[in-house]
């Protein structure tokens, strides 16, 4: 479940959320009748993890942990 996995990443001060919109989304592509079943499996499942310049090797070492930890 996403949403319990975003709150066990803020309760430990770790940014993540579904912030991009597919592309296919946007209006330019509106006339398109792309039909991407894998897409729509995964587009209320994704979740976007920190990957700013200031994550260093150490943060994601305890990205993984808390995730690997459960939730």
């Amino acid at each position: 479940n996403r949403w319990d996995l975003q709150k066990k990443l803020r309760e430990n001060r770790i940014e993540a959320a579904p912030v991009h919109y597919r592309n296919d989304r946007y209006s330019i592509f509106e006339d398109s009748k792309l039909e991407l079943p894998n897409m729509d499996y995964l587009e209320s499942r994704y979740l976007v993890l920190p990957i700013h310049m200031r994550v260093n090797e150490e943060d994601v070492i305890r990205i993984c942990e808390v995730i690997r930890s459960g939730w």
